[in-house]
């Protein structure tokens, strides 16, 4: 055989599917079945698509997530992109607002949803030192020395004891962490005082407690006389105050979200002052001497009186006074709606409701009369009276039949209202 002979013949031994398999070819993969490249997986370690870095992402996603390959506001691992009112990375890779202590590294969130810091708050702790600095690092001990660094938040940890006047027309606000407390001891006389012409104090998640025993150991106090401050509340408890919870004899008071209970001189003495008082439970104040349980309402100051979304219960008063919320006013108030007042008796009548002006609409008022506007006399159904719990079942009678035209959009625990058709009556909006 020919040469020329010998190479066709090798070329017609070649098996076909060999024809056309080289790198040219787009099925060509080495390795593949069939040398196809349809039959390889991808390989497992091959980077996403989409950004490689944060230099590959702008505007206001500017953190490159390399798991992803996404652009993002910020990522859990680094909430340093976080800032102003937005300083915490939420587990959607986007930047919100504080909502706790713990979520900023000064441990301090302040109510505008932004961290603060050694600049703007001043630090008591009783585990601190007598310093005038109350810097995180230093913390003092004496609210004197807080208020004196001119700092506009004072924040409370543990039990700070002592008598605590803010006035001159200073604007502070008192945050709080978990379980803190400002009470009295020393002498006698209101744990906080609040007075002056242009004063303003508002208060967040401190509990006022355990004032001196006698009728001036009162939590909170804006005296006759002291001018027209203001004093605000929001997730405040005041409780155990021999002498009451709180008396307003002028000036605004505005309460909300918050704890009265068990002050054994009565809850709220109102007189002489602008207020409002909203989703707050006040609850087993008084006792059989005093001449008053829950609120009583004297005269009214200058301004808008809103009682509304209230609940007042186990409240007590001597024999032959009323108990839940006593009403001396020349004027009506201009709300006192969607209130639950019921079982005020104890000691006293059980009377829930008397004097004049104190009209109530849309409320669960008993037992007693229960005349105007969508009132009831039901059992509101409280979840455990032995355990003070009094927060509303799901089948209260008191669920669902608020005011239709309510504006309150929220209750005592942050839940949104309503629910369900109507707002519920008292405190607590139940699912």
């Amino acid at each position: 055989m020919t040469n020329t002979s010998y190479r066709f013949a090798l070329l017609l031994w070649i098996p076909a599917g060999f024809v056309g398999c080289n790198k040219t070819n787009p099925f060509y993969c080495p390795g593949a079945k069939d040398n196809d490249c349809s039959q390889l997986d991808a390989a497992p370690d091959s980077p996403p698509a989409g950004c490689t870095s944060n230099q590959t992402c702008s505007g206001s996603d500017a953190v490159c997530n390399l798991v992803s390959g996404a652009c993002v506001q910020c990522l859990g691992s680094d909430a340093t992109a976080c800032v102003g009112t937005t300083p915490t990375c939420g587990n959607d890779d986007t930047c919100r607002a504080c909502v706790a202590h713990s979520d900023c590294a000064s441990e301090v969130c302040l109510p505008d949803g932004s961290c603060g810091d050694d600049a703007n708050v001043a630090y008591i702790d009783p585990a601190g030192t007598d310093n005038a600095t109350c810097t995180k690092a230093a913390p003092c001990i004496r609210v004197s020395k807080a208020l004196a660094t001119a700092r506009p938040f004072v924040k409370f940890t543990g039990t700070t004891d002592e008598a605590t006047t803010v006035s001159g027309g200073r604007i502070v606000t008192f945050l709080a962490n978990p379980g803190a407390v400002l009470t009295r001891t020393a002498a006698n006389g209101a744990i906080v005082t609040v007075s002056g012409d242009g004063t303003a104090l508002t208060v967040y998640d401190l509990s006022i407690s355990n004032a001196p025993n006698g009728s001036s150991g009162i939590g909170l106090v804006i005296p006759a006389a002291g001018g027209s401050p203001k004093l605000i509340l929001t997730r405040a408890k005041v409780s155990n105050n021999p002498g009451g919870g709180i008396s307003a004899s002028g000036g605004t008071l505005t309460v909300s979200r918050s704890t009265i209970s068990a002050n054994a001189g009565g809850g709220l003495s109102i007189s002489g002052a602008q207020f409002d008082i909203t989703n707050s439970f006040i609850t087993q104040n008084g006792a059989a001497t005093t001449s008053f349980g829950g609120v009583s309402f004297a005269q009214l100051g200058a301004g808008s009186h809103l009682f509304d979304f209230n609940t007042v219960t186990g409240n007590v008063a001597a024999t032959g006074t009323t108990t839940g919320v006593v009403c001396s006013l020349v004027t009506q108030l201009q709300t006192f709606s969607d209130n639950i007042i019921f079982g005020n008796q104890g000691a006293g009548s059980g009377t829930q409701i008397s004097g004049n002006n104190c009209a109530t609409t849309f409320s669960d008022i008993g037992p007693d009369t229960a005349s105007g506007t969508g009132n009831i006399n039901a059992d509101p159904l409280f979840v455990n009276v032995s355990q003070s719990n009094f927060h509303i079942m799901t089948g209260s009678p008191a669920k669902d039949v608020a005011d239709p035209a309510a504006t309150l959009h929220v209750d005592f625990d942050g839940d949104v209202r309503p629910q369900g058709v109507h707002s519920d009556m008292g405190a607590d909006e139940t699912p």
